[in-house]
C-alpha cells in the first residue's frame, strides 16, 4: 500500500503545480460551476426567505423560551406540510 499511497501524492503534487491543469480548473469554475451555483441560489433564495419569515411568525404565536415543545412541533410540523404539499393546516 505504500507504493499506491506514494503514487497518489506524487500525482497530486504534480495537478497542483501544473499551470494548464490550474488554467483548466479556473475556466471550468468561472464557465459551469459558478453559473449554476447561482442559478440555484436564486431558485432557494425566495424559499429560505419564506421559511425565516414562516419560523418568526411561529415563534412571535408560541413564545419559544416558555413553550420549547410547542414551537419545535410548528415549526416540524410547517416543514412536514411543506414537504409532503399540504396546505390545508396552518
Amino acid at each position: 500500500m505504500p507504493i499506491l499511497r506514494n503514487l497518489i501524492f506524487r500525482a497530486a503534487r504534480l495537478i497542483a503545480t501544473d499551470e494548464r491543469i490550474q488554467q483548466k480548473a479556473a475556466e471550468t469554475y468561472h464557465e459551469e460551476i459558478k453559473p449554476r451555483a447561482d442559478a440555484a441560489w436564486s431558485a432557494t433564495k425566495p424559499r429560505i426567505d419564506s421559511t425565516r419569515d414562516d419560523i418568526k411568525k411561529i415563534a412571535q404565536e408560541t413564545r419559544p423560551t416558555e413553550e420549547p415543545a410547542r414551537f419545535a412541533g410548528r415549526a416540524v410540523r410547517r416543514i412536514f406540510d411543506e414537504v409532503t404539499g399540504d396546505k390545508r393546516r396552518k
